[in-house]
């Protein structure tokens, strides 16, 4: 079952209230869904500031692919900011905007008909990755443990960067119906969000606030297990929700990537 022959539903903005070509209804929605995701602790932290680490990190990446590269991270980052107020025990720190606003950010641009526009997140993501090498070493942690850290993050910047996984993704998140290959695509995508928005998140993090050398260990499998559980969960929500945004009435947001 595809959907490639429907006729997409885009808005047509002409001096109504719009940020990205999402109005701004969509986006407020949107951010007070992270928001209120927030209330929800989906892991631990270790190290961290806050008690447990925030369920709304799923849903990032959907939020780049349904309003694309504006004001998904317009709104990853006003609701993680929402919600750091108001569920402080998930609260990740002054830096977790980025990881919200990353991660929206490289969906939005990869799924962008400019198939070009992917490198720009990608590009950002690896200076990060070897900003965040550089800060490791200065530190004291042997190359080793940070590339077993960073093992997710490597591996996501390498399936992106290859063109027939990376438009087979994109061809299936734009036309394909709901079934395991679809999934499939949302997941590559999504994994490269997800991997992104950490990575943009821990060079300030580690800046202002480094952990010793002691606790990177226990990191290695709460890091993998994290983004691959996070990605898989959000591409199944992406899924469902994309393919219920494709019978609804609801305009489809210009820069939107489905």
């Amino acid at each position: 079952m595809t959907f490639e022959t429907q006729q997409p539903r885009v808005i047509k903005v002409s001096g109504g209230v719009s940020i990205g070509g999402a109005p701004v209804s969509y986006t407020a929605f949107m951010a007070a869904l992270v928001a209120i995701l927030a209330f929800v602790p989906a892991s631990i932290v270790v190290g961290g500031m806050g008690g447990g680490w925030p369920l709304h990190d799923v849903i990032h990446p959907l939020l780049g692919l349904l309003l694309g590269p504006i004001a998904g991270p317009i709104a990853s980052a006003i609701g993680i900011l929402i919600g750091g107020v108001i569920a402080p025990y998930t609260n990740l720190g002054p830096w977790a905007p980025l990881m919200g606003a990353m991660s929206a950010f490289a969906v939005g641009m990869v799924m962008q008909p400019n198939r070009s526009l992917w490198f720009v997140p990608w590009i950002i993501t690896l200076a990060a990755n070897l900003i965040y090498l550089w800060q490791a070493l200065s530190f004291g942690i042997s190359f080793p443990l940070w590339l077993s850290n960073v093992i997710t993050i490597d591996v996501a910047l390498i399936l992106i960067a290859i063109p027939q996984i990376r438009n087979w993704s994109i061809a299936r998140i734009r036309t394909g119906g709901v079934g395991l290959k679809t999934y499939i695509g949302f997941f590559i995508v999504f994994f490269f969000g997800s991997t992104a928005g950490i990575q943009l998140n821990w060079v300030p993090s580690f800046a202002t606030n480094p952990w010793p050398a002691e606790v990177w260990p226990v990191l290695i499998p709460i890091i993998a297990v994290e983004r691959l559980a996070f990605s898989a969960i959000g591409a199944l929500i992406g899924v469902g929700v994309v393919s219920a945004l494709r019978r609804s009435p609801l305009a489809k947001a210009t820069m939107a990537g489905y």
